[in-house]
């Protein structure tokens, strides 16, 4: 193996490190925050030329509505589903819209959420 090439795999480590430690630690601050969850509605699918589409979506919480992105990962929503969206009440930007927990019928979430996914909701989705 010529020094060119153990410097490129090198390279390549060091970022893998990299990339690993900042999603440990963003994950562990993610985590940490306090969230609700209420349901959210996808509002479009925005293709991503070269990467995953991203999903577009709303969601009312505290009398107020938000829109966000989320990464659509190997799920297949359409237009008008809905879910339970997970939000850290803290930095509402950072709420995900949660593609495994899809709703079949239109439901109220209370006006602050709820502190945890409901049973039913858990339910119906197993």
């Amino acid at each position: 193996m010529t020094s060119k090439t153990k410097g490129l795999i090198g390279k390549a480590i060091l970022v893998i490190v990299t990339v690993v430690i900042v999603h440990v630690t963003w994950r562990k601050g993610y985590d940490s925050l306090e969230k609700r969850y209420v349901v959210g509605k996808v509002d479009r699918i925005i293709p991503a030329w070269g990467q995953d589409p991203k999903v577009e979506f709303s969601f009312t919480i505290y009398g107020n509505k938000h829109s966000e992105l989320s990464p659509r990962s190997i799920y297949h929503p359409k237009k008008g589903q809905l879910y339970i969206v997970e939000v850290p009440i803290k930095d509402i930007k950072k709420s995900k819209i949660l593609l495994d927990f899809p709703i079949s019928d239109p439901i109220d979430s209370p006006w602050e959420g709820w502190e945890k996914i409901p049973e039913f909701i858990i339910e119906y989705n197993q």
